[in-house]
């Protein structure tokens, strides 16, 4: 797909990595569409990212509930007069408590269920608006690990988000929608942890790679 003139919609847009995809796809030509729910982080990245190129919008989010997402969907084809060609479905990482923790079953549930239905609203109903469209749409789902507090459980996140990305792919393959993934690497010191602009840089890089790679689907890529 060629990103330049295409709708590409970022989830956690107002995060380091949001905020840095925002303005590598603003720097390509895309029309890009900012979404998060924290609404002056928000206003901050839309101001760097508006400098950049004119045909860029946001929208602040209530929280993640369908008809949140819906209202967002709905402001993009108002805005445009068709839905994203591109989801990139950005979520920073949320830590999930090991086995060996005091009580660790309400925390965990609290946090998995969260994270998982995001993802999957944000996937299922841009792909749903991506298929009404007739379009050959692309999401690539992201979790982000650039705080080391995120670090613990993210082999679980990551895994949630591999089987999610590789079940889309195959339900969505029909319908010309390819899906990718791009996560961190765990690096197994902080010595050994690549500085976090060039972890921004790779995640970056594999993103806009999945975009514009035609055959490219169902994999995931690490940074």
């Amino acid at each position: 797909m060629h990103i330049k003139d295409s709708i590409v919609l970022i989830t956690s847009a107002a995060t380091m990595l949001g905020s840095a995809l925002a303005e590598r796809f603003a720097q390509l030509g895309a029309k890009v569409v900012l979404t998060d729910t924290h609404q002056q982080d928000l206003l901050a990245t839309y101001a760097r990212v508006r400098e950049l190129s004119a045909s860029t919008s946001y929208f602040f989010l209530q929280d993640y509930s369908p008809d949140s997402i819906e209202a967002l969907l709905d402001f993009v084809v108002q805005k445009y007069q068709e839905g994203p060609d591109v989801l990139v479905n950005n979520w920073p990482n949320t830590p999930l408590p090991s086995v060996t923790d005091d009580h660790p079953l309400e925390q965990f549930t609290h946090n998995l269920t969260i994270m998982a239905s995001t993802i999957f609203s944000f996937g299922q109903m841009s792909a749903e608006q991506m298929r009404r469209d007739k379009k050959e749409g692309v999401i690539v789902n992201i979790i982000s690990n650039t705080d080391k507090d995120t670090v613990k459980g993210f082999e679980n996140s990551a895994s949630m988000v591999t089987g999610f990305t590789q079940s889309w792919a195959k339900e969505l393959t029909p319908f010309n929608i390819r899906v990718g993934a791009v996560l961190p690497t765990l690096e197994a010191t902080d010595e050994e942890a690549l500085p976090m602009p060039v972890l921004l840089d790779e995640l970056i890089r594999n993103t806009e790679y999945i975009v514009e790679n035609e055959y490219f689907s169902g994999r995931t890529m690490s940074a």
